[in-house]
């Protein structure tokens, strides 16, 4: 006898359940199904394909591990900001482990589109965290920014090095300090 579910919300969290046992590569429709007690049918009812229901998931883990705390979110330095970013990490990677290094494997190619246009939204999120709190950080030296680096340039900049250090197991002091270096 099937389980009536209660809402799309609940599926998600069953996945979210998938990958934290067995990966994003383990999450399918069948898997899902399975996990919550319904059929099959029941779940392309909220999900009509498998990256649909793949790039919900990852959306969803995204905006956990960004969000899991009820931290104050204004950061009194740059530095505090990235310091913060890497402690989220910390933690998701013991909530969800291997994610950051499959998430972005397991979309298929004719929908890889739908999963840098997710991606964007909660990268395009962490960045303006990022320029605002860069913007009032009181402590930055004089003449730091021009018209050879922008604010925006330097968060660009410390953004892909943080997201390389995210996905290469680097050390996030590495990286903080030469932001340490270049800033104040």
């Amino acid at each position: 006898m099937n389980i009536p579910v209660s809402s799309k919300e609940d599926l998600i969290n069953d996945c979210k359940k998938i990958v934290k046992t067995q990966g994003i590569s383990g999450v399918s429709i069948r898997s899902l199904a399975k996990e919550a007690g319904i059929s099959t049918g029941a779940v392309y009812n909220y999900f009509p394909s498998k990256n649909q229901l793949l790039a919900e998931t990852i959306g969803s883990i995204w905006a956990e591990i960004f969000h899991f705390s009820n931290k104050n979110l204004t950061f009194t330095s740059f530095t505090a900001c990235l310091e913060a970013l890497f402690e989220s990490i910390e933690e998701g990677k013991k909530m969800y482990p291997h994610f950051f290094t499959e998430h972005a494997l397991v979309m298929s190619l004719e929908n890889e589109q739908m999963g840098k246009k997710l991606m964007a939204n909660y990268w395009d999120h962490i960045k303006e965290s990022m320029l605002v709190t860069l913007q009032n950080d009181s402590a930055i030296r004089k003449g730091v920014f021009g018209e050879e680096l922008t604010p925006e340039e330097f968060v660009e900049y410390c953004f892909e090095l943080f997201l390389s250090v995210m996905v290469s197991e680097k050390r996030s002091e590495s990286l903080l300090k030469f932001v340490e270096n270049a800033l104040y």
